[in-house]
């Protein structure tokens, strides 16, 4: 036999491997966001779980409910919660963030990049989500601002539920 089709059969199999693994990691699935430990350790949160166009997000001790549930959709690039996605209300550095009937346009989309052990979310603006102020309150509101390259208020870990 010849060894030339084992390895058109081998490498055919490491790419259906790596295409399935793949496909399994661009899969959207409900975590809560929480910032780094420098940052506060706390999760975002809808404030009394007011799932409504405009709600704004805060920053309060992570809980586990479902005003703390958000999915991240890697293929979309949207976070979202309730029915509605974080949107880029103005889309200028410090204007906070607010949910918003889903629309797939760039003021709901957050590409996720890795930096270390956490998650930078970068706006379609080309601005990060952010703690205002680099607050580590409870309450502290949730903005967009310029991306640092390791600003802890800009770190996030996404807790799987």
């Amino acid at each position: 036999m010849s060894v030339a089709p084992m390895r058109v059969a081998a490498g055919s199999a490491a790419c259906l491997l790596t295409a399935f693994a793949t496909a399994a990691l661009a899969q959207s699935y409900p975590a809560a966001l929480q910032i780094s430990p420098d940052g506060g350790g706390r999760c975002i949160d809808v404030p009394d779980r007011k799932f409504a166009q405009g709600q704004g997000l805060q920053m309060l001790d992570c809980n586990n409910s479902p005003g703390q549930t958000f999915t991240y959709d890697p293929a979309s690039m949207r976070i979202s919660i309730g029915g509605l996605c974080i949107d880029v209300a103005g889309g200028q550095p410090g204007d906070l963030v607010v949910l918003s009937s889903c629309n797939g346009g760039a003021k709901q989309t957050w590409k996720a990049e890795q930096k270390g052990g956490f998650t930078k979310f970068v706006g379609g603006n080309g601005l990060c989500l952010d703690i205002r102020y680099g607050s580590k309150e409870s309450g502290a509101l949730v903005q967009t601002w310029t991306c640092g390259e390791a600003e802890p208020n800009q770190l996030w870990s996404l807790q799987r539920k």
